[in-house]
């Protein structure tokens, strides 16, 4: 019986929207204010070093959720940049609150989906979060008026961890307070969502709109391309 259900956040609630190109012309003038002068080239090159995920491996530090001023410090180790902690902090603010300049849009489906789901079950979010920390999503959330919807929250960045790590998925499933079988969990990554939410013994609806490959290791409970079918899935297996 589900009594519970979680979702992931980017290209399950909200639409994938990429904010570097605003970061990095912000942060340019913000230097040339400074009387530090770099091209835009350079400091996108600094950035692809210091600031993608996807340079580092995860696994390796134990899925330790890294932050803002971290990546900021690292790209301007790589410009040989010396700034106040004042000026990184002023940095850190705005790459955090870009977001509210043009937030994502939600996917097709989202709010009627919460909006049903939320009158029979518990609805939480479990959610790695990159530059834009939680803080900032539950005000974008506010906007949408869908933050009432939500029980909890669990973002990377207030519990230390990036998902698949199993302490974002038992920290929603303590604040459920539900048996970990009762609650599923619905987003658009195996090795992230799937793999996290099955190593806690949870139910996983794997979101595939983009036709990807299978995977041999990690095998979703349900399988959707729109998630308004999660609605039926739900009603069936209770």
């Amino acid at each position: 019986m589900i009594e519970a259900i979680s979702f992931d956040l980017w290209n399950t609630l909200f639409e994938n929207k990429f904010y570097s190109d605003i970061r990095l012309k912000n942060f340019t003038e913000f230097l040339k204010e400074r009387k530090i002068s770099y091209s835009l080239e350079d400091v996108r090159s600094a950035f692809n070093l210091g600031l993608k995920l996807s340079n580092i491996n995860l696994e390796n530090i134990n899925y330790r959720h890294i932050y803002t001023e971290e990546r900021i410090s690292e790209v301007l180790q790589i410009l040989d940049i010396r700034l106040t902690n004042s000026d990184k902090r002023l940095i850190t603010d705005e790459f955090e609150r870009t977001m509210l300049t043009e937030p994502p849009s939600l996917k097709t489906g989202v709010k009627q989906t919460l909006e049903e789901l939320s009158s029979n079950y518990k609805i939480g979010l479990i959610s790695n979060t990159g530059i834009t920390p939680g803080s900032i999503i539950k005000k974008v959330f506010k906007e949408y008026n869908i933050l009432n919807f939500f029980q909890i929250l669990v973002f990377s960045d207030e519990i230390g961890f990036y998902k698949p790590c199993p302490i974002l998925f038992k920290t929603a499933i303590k604040k459920f307070n539900c048996r970990p079988s009762n609650v599923i969990h619905i987003g658009d990554i195996l090795e992230t969502d799937v793999k996290g939410a099955k190593q806690c013994d949870m139910k996983a609806i794997w979101i595939n709109d983009s036709s990807s490959p299978k995977s041999e290791e990690i095998k979703p409970d349900y399988e959707i391309k729109r998630i308004s079918e999660a609605i039926e899935i739900i009603k069936r297996l209770n």
